[in-house]
């Protein structure tokens, strides 16, 4: 297993807890490192919304440890987390994603995840997570 290649943001490095197990998500062991709040899984929801951690590693064999995150977790600890949001900046999604986000849309509720070139939803989900980074400051 490898380690990580992300970089963290250094004043929050020490808030980071790492793990030595590694439940599913839903688990009620399965706790962000940031928050400390359950990654639930909600998947069947009516929505089709839930959530999916960045999982890391460090370390090999038995002595490996796992941090995990929220998304929203991830893009507040995650140096760059958010870098692609320049690449789609002035696409029509971009200002629809952050639109979506403003009206209480749920981010699962991309309406180009299930369809659609890549870009449309890459530049949605950017909006999206422009919007909730501009609240979180």
């Amino acid at each position: 297993m490898q380690s990580s290649q992300f970089q963290f943001k250094p004043e929050l490095v020490h808030l980071l807890k790492w793990f030595n197990d590694s439940p599913d998500t839903g688990d009620p062991a399965c706790i962000c490192s940031y928050c400390a709040k359950v990654i639930e899984d909600n998947f069947d929801d009516d929505e089709g919304n839930g959530e999916i951690p960045i999982r890391m590693w460090r370390g090999d064999g038995k002595d490996t440890q796992e941090l995990r995150l929220h998304m929203d977790c991830a893009r507040l600890v995650i140096i760059g987390w958010s870098s692609r949001d320049q690449e789609y900046i002035h696409h029509p999604e971009f200002t629809a994603g952050q639109e979506a986000f403003k009206a209480g849309w749920r981010r699962g509720s991309n309406p180009w995840s299930k369809g659609g070139p890549d870009r449309f939803r890459l530049a949605w989900e950017a909006g999206w997570d422009d919007a909730w980074e501009k609240r979180e400051s």
